[in-house]
């Protein structure tokens, strides 16, 4: 059966590629894979909002949306509301047009998707990235998740932890060693295997496992 891999690529992470991402992509494809790709954009969304004058904010990881900042979201990555009185204009995926992304890749096609929703009465909503990768690959019952970043994987005290669990995870987030951006990729790992994901890697290469989550 052909298998599925869904890659989540950060904003630092994108601008660090190396030869040997692209020659695995290739492989994998030899391979017969099925490859998606989830961009996100935050070092470029917080630079174009500070020429526009938009506030950067935060909280639990996730960027503040506001209108004006859907906008700016939209110039930099193009491409049901998460809790707008916290978040503004971010969203929870429910639905995702895996016919799409079948045909592409039917076609040998790699998805590049940003992560950009749409409500049913046609609003723009801004999506975590991670968030986007993790609901993309539980629709489509991917093989594998990789949440790349610009670390190896989730780190305590200088160590790389080579597996994840999540009550390991709640231990952290407890005890505040997880913070800021790994904190979504933890949530979204955990939500991911949850949900029948097979593997889920947070790492900074798709040559390394880095922290695999495991149930």
């Amino acid at each position: 059966m052909t298998q599925k891999y869904i890659i989540k690529i950060g904003g630092n992470a994108a601008q660090q590629l190396t030869p040997t991402f692209f020659e695995t992509i290739k492989h994998w494809q030899k391979q017969h894979i099925q490859v998606a790709i989830v961009h996100g954009g935050g070092d470029q969304i917080s630079h174009l909002m500070t020429q526009f004058n938009e506030p950067v904010q935060k909280f639990n990881g996730i960027r503040v949306t506001t209108a004006q900042g859907l906008h700016i979201t939209q110039m930099a990555l193009l491409g049901h509301v998460l809790d707008q009185a916290l978040y503004g204009y971010v969203g929870v995926i429910h639905q995702v047009n895996t016919q799409l992304i079948q045909q592409l890749w039917q076609q040998n096609l790699i998805p590049i998707i940003a992560p950009l929703t749409m409500t049913n009465d046609g609003q723009w909503l801004n999506v975590n990235a991670d968030h986007a990768a993790t609901a993309i690959a539980k629709q489509l019952h991917a093989d594998a998740l990789y949440l790349l970043t610009d670390v190896a994987g989730v780190k305590v005290s200088g160590c790389l932890l080579q597996a994840l669990t999540p009550k390991t995870a709640q231990q952290l987030t407890a005890d505040h060693l997880a913070t800021g951006g790994m904190i979504p990729k933890i949530n979204s790992a955990l939500s991911a295997v949850k949900r029948g994901v097979h593997h889920v890697h947070i790492t900074n290469t798709v040559t390394q496992p880095g922290t695999v989550v495991t149930l």
